[in-house]
């Protein structure tokens, strides 16, 4: 059986966040800090959010390579994916503002990892609106309809819940938007191996 990129990469991605739980700094709450948090200047086992950070990233995009040639109606939404792991691999490099505190950080640092979470953020929702709009069916177009909703729908919850607008656990909100992008990978990729399975 010939392995899932995208869904090695999903598995992977989502062991390392739960390990570096295990070592989140005693003053990380869940229901309250950030994935990125985990990876945060000044955190003694940020490197284990790091990693996963630039593993997810480089094994998407590792994924994004081995599917380009297949088909090419694909590209542009393989395009997408692919920014999306590079920024999401950038992020890993530069870390978070910190939450424990610290004599100094970088707020160089800070501010590139959040541009690029911003931007790994755009670039998955573009990729979901076109896979939406290039829908071969009608299953596929209501199934895409609802990640972009969800995805949409959640980042603007985060967003309000961030710049506490509205008394809400931005931490658990950015959870659901993390499953919600993670299980449109899984879903795309179990597309593209059904066309290609298809072709043999």
């Amino acid at each position: 059986m010939n392995p899932k990129p995208f869904f090695l990469a999903v598995c992977y991605f989502v062991a390392m966040i739960l390990i570096a739980h295990f070592f989140a700094p005693s003053n990380y709450d869940w229901t309250q800090n950030t994935i990125s948090d985990l990876g945060s200047q000044g955190h003694a086992y940020n490197w284990i959010m790091r990693v996963g950070f630039i593993g997810f990233g480089l094994v998407l995009t590792l994924g994004v390579i081995r599917y380009s040639g297949q088909n090419a109606t694909r590209r542009y939404f393989l395009l997408f994916v692919a920014i999306y792991g590079i920024s999401v691999f950038i992020t890993g490099i530069f870390s978070a503002a910190p939450i424990v505190p610290v004599d100094s950080y970088s707020t160089q640092e800070a501010g590139l990892h959040s541009i690029f979470a911003t931007v790994a953020g755009i670039s998955m929702s573009l990729g979901i609106f076109r896979q939406f709009i290039v829908s071969s069916n009608l299953r596929e177009w209501w199934t895409r309809l609802v990640f972009f909703l969800l995805v949409m729908g959640i980042s603007v919850l985060f967003g309000v819940a961030e710049n506490h607008i509205l008394d809400l656990d931005k931490g658990i909100v950015q959870r659901f938007l993390y499953l919600a992008g993670l299980a449109w990978l899984v879903y795309e990729e179990r597309i593209l191996f059904s066309e290609r399975e298809n072709k043999q």
